[in-house]
């Protein structure tokens, strides 16, 4: 299947404008690409937390614009020229000072684009590789062969498959690899686990058959918890559940080990209720934290009765193992 990307360039100012009158000529569905909305999210979740340095130096810079997407069928016709009298009409309002006086809402350009949707929806699978996990496994998503990788890692690790599905991310970034080792060097065996903000499901599987008893695996996003479901199951993981929560909110769990591959706020958020979820001796992994923030997270502890054992360093990330006193 094809479809058109028909893009209005327009600024940051005219964003609101170009959606009103996309409205007005009913259109109601559109894409808005603001690289403000980067800046305001770093700030919202603590600095660089919301993307890593490059990624938000590149959206950052991008221009801002509307994109409205139409399918390749007899109505195609008829959504370009609505777009463009909607264009059409922001300019003129502009040019008439409805605006304010040299009022910039951009070019106002619009461009039309035929995209396949089949190129599309796949091209993104080319750029994922295995990944090494902890220092036994390997997590490779199901379409990889792995013995296309004997050149560039270790194939003789076992093969946790993982699919991501409509969630967020593949399981395969540094971050989990941080907790993945961390997780592997202090889980004891019998221990009862809790891996909050599992996402696809990784680490919950690691857990597991690193010789967890149970393991309790929580996310926000329904998304994850389904993708986290059908990976337990594609690699025959048994002991584990997967939970649908905001954190710890509602949870009545108690465990040896927790593991938390976050963001940094969400992090110090939960170190306020962790202890509540954990065994005298217990044993707290947080990952997904910026080099630069780790300090934040030290102070975190320390206000929450924990000792830190461990700082491990992957890049520009880091993960902390802290042990409850």
């Amino acid at each position: 299947m094809k479809y058109y990307e028909i893009k209005i360039e327009v600024s940051e100012l005219g964003i609101e404008p170009m959606l009103a009158a996309l409205i007005c000529e009913g259109i109601d569905t559109a894409e808005v690409n603001d690289p403000a909305d980067a800046a305001f999210m770093n700030e919202q979740l603590g600095e660089t937390d919301y993307l890593a340095p490059e990624d938000f130096d590149r959206e950052s810079s991008k221009n801002p614009s509307v994109v409205v997407y139409a399918a390749e069928d007899e109505e195609t016709d008829d959504t370009l020229s609505a777009v463009k009298r909607a264009a059409k009409t922001v300019r003129d309002n502009v040019e008439n000072g409805f605006f304010g006086t040299g009022a910039d809402l951009g070019s106002l350009e619009v461009a039309v684009n035929l995209r396949d949707d089949e190129e599309w929806k796949d091209l993104w699978k080319k750029f994922i590789k295995p990944a090494r996990v902890g220092y036994s496994y390997i997590a490779a998503t199901p379409w990889i062969d792995i013995s296309d990788y004997a050149q560039e890692m270790d194939i003789d690790r076992e093969v946790i498959r993982i699919n991501p599905g409509m969630a967020f991310g593949t399981g395969l970034h540094e971050t989990t690899s941080l907790a993945a080792d961390c997780l592997e060097s202090y889980i004891q065996e019998g221990d009862k686990v809790l891996d909050v903000g599992c996402g696809t499901g990784i680490l919950s599987s690691v857990a597991s058959k690193l010789g967890a008893s149970e393991v309790l695996g929580i996310d926000i996003d329904d998304e994850a918890v389904t993708a986290s479901i059908e990976n337990l199951e594609a690699n025959n993981v048994h002991n584990v559940v997967i939970k649908k929560a905001d954190l710890t909110e509602g949870v009545d769990f108690k465990a040896d080990l927790v593991v938390a591959n976050l963001l940094t706020n969400l992090v110090i958020r939960l170190t306020g209720d962790i202890r509540n979820h954990l065994n005298s001796g217990g044993r707290y992994i947080m990952s997904g934290i910026l080099t630069t923030q780790q300090d934040k997270v030290l102070s975190a502890l320390r206000d929450n009765g924990f000792q830190w054992l461990e700082i491990a360093k992957q890049g520009e990330w880091c993960a902390i193992t802290a042990e409850l006193k």
